[in-house]
């Protein structure tokens, strides 16, 4: 009766080891990306395959982190005319409800008419979307050829890996 008993704990403690290193085997093989989610409500906002560094000229830093499974996450500190600062990450692609009329007046990145992007789900202002105001052009590279791309306001949202072991100090509950 113990034989039994000892083989069915060594079995539930080899299938617990090959349960905890497949899951951690599939966190390893997506590249290490992560999906971007809403902070306010944990809806899926953005994929971090699509994060690229878009620089504009306005910055006031510029920063690179590693962030939501990727290396050098480029991250800038913008100022609105109102003086309130945003640290910003910039997508190719992000889910969002795009608010108002596209405005090209004080835009960080010239050449880009802004609107402002909401969560889908709850709402939240989560950054902007930025809309190429020329043509596409062919002969020049595609990082610099982008005609849509979205500035995500790096406090409002966070990784799918998210952790309070990860939350700074003064935000831990």
């Amino acid at each position: 009766m113990f034989n039994i008993f000892l083989r069915l704990l060594l079995y539930s403690y080899a299938f617990v080891n090959i349960y905890t290193f497949a899951e951690e085997y599939s966190k390893t093989e997506n590249n290490g990306q992560e999906v971007l989610l809403c902070r306010k409500c944990g809806a899926d906002v953005a994929d971090s395959y699509y994060l690229f560094s878009k620089l504009s000229p306005g910055s006031r830093k510029i920063e690179k982190q590693n962030l939501f499974g990727k290396q050098n996450v480029t991250i800038q500190t913008l100022v609105n005319p109102f003086g309130v600062k945003f640290e910003i990450i910039t997508t190719e692609k992000a889910r969002c409800d795009n608010i108002g009329p596209r405005q090209g007046a004080d835009s960080w990145f010239p050449g880009y008419a802004w609107r402002i992007c909401a969560c889908p789900h709850c709402g939240q202002h989560l950054g902007w979307t930025f809309d190429s105001s020329k043509s596409p052009d062919t002969s020049t590279e595609k990082s610099q050829n982008i005609q849509t791309f979205h500035g995500l306001i790096l406090s409002n949202v966070l990784g799918e890996n998210y952790s309070l072991i990860m939350m700074p100090k003064m935000y831990k509950m």
